[in-house]
């Protein structure tokens, strides 16, 4: 499916108009739903940067059963992020992957995310996933290199485009912003529930996504 096609079936879906300038908001879709749109733009394999415990990555892999998804995360602690945890909560949260995941087409790489890139070849993908680093520079410098690893007709995407209301290290929404405005992405989406909708678990940060020319 072309980028064309594939914005189409989007649009058509969820009801949506595409804007002019600025992101186009899919107010009923969750993140989990973006799982399901892999599935049905026929994707077959992805990336996930920020694996943690794997649980969206189970997710992926329940929508997507044929789905060879790339897990990446040093799951090592270090100054700048996560670093209220120790080694130990950090190992655990590895070996809960290991075992949430087995069965499933997940590939393991312990690497931190700039390491785990060069180990893909350019257009080599049909999605990344980036829920990593949420600091201005990582966030920017994971868009930009995983990127080139996307097919065309793929699509890049991440989580948490929210605004924290006190001082924070993270700078989804300016990373990602500032990416599309310098790069004139356009279209590019954000997904999330504006409201809490009965029998729906809410997945209280924002997506956001595009797709790749």
């Amino acid at each position: 499916m072309t980028q064309k096609e594939a914005i189409d079936h989007i649009c058509r879906k969820y009801a949506v108009t595409i804007r002019e300038k600025s992101y186009t908001f899919i107010p009923n879709m969750g993140r989990n739903d973006l799982a399901v749109l892999f599935y049905e733009l026929g994707y077959r394999s992805g990336a996930e940067i920020g694996v943690e415990e794997g649980r969206y990555s189970e997710v992926l892999c329940k929508a997507n059963p044929r789905l060879t998804l790339y897990c990446v995360d040093p799951w090592v602690v270090y100054p700048g992020y996560r670093s209220y945890f120790d080694q130990k909560k950090v190992d655990e949260y590895y070996s809960s992957a290991v075992q949430r995941l087995a069965g499933t087409g997940c590939i393991f790489i312990k690497a931190f995310s700039m390491e785990a890139v060069k180990r893909f070849g350019d257009r080599s993908i049909d999605f990344v996933f980036i829920d990593a680093n949420h600091s201005f520079i990582s966030v920017v410098e994971d868009i930009y290199y995983w990127s080139q690893k996307v097919r065309s007709g793929g699509i890049i995407a991440g989580h948490d485009y929210i605004r924290r209301r006190k001082p924070t290290s993270t700078h989804v929404i300016q990373a990602v912003n500032g990416f599309t405005d310098a790069y004139r992405i356009h279209p590019w989406f954000v997904t999330g529930h504006r409201e809490k909708i009965e029998s729906m678990e809410r997945d209280d940060s924002h997506s956001w996504f595009w797709l790749v020319p």
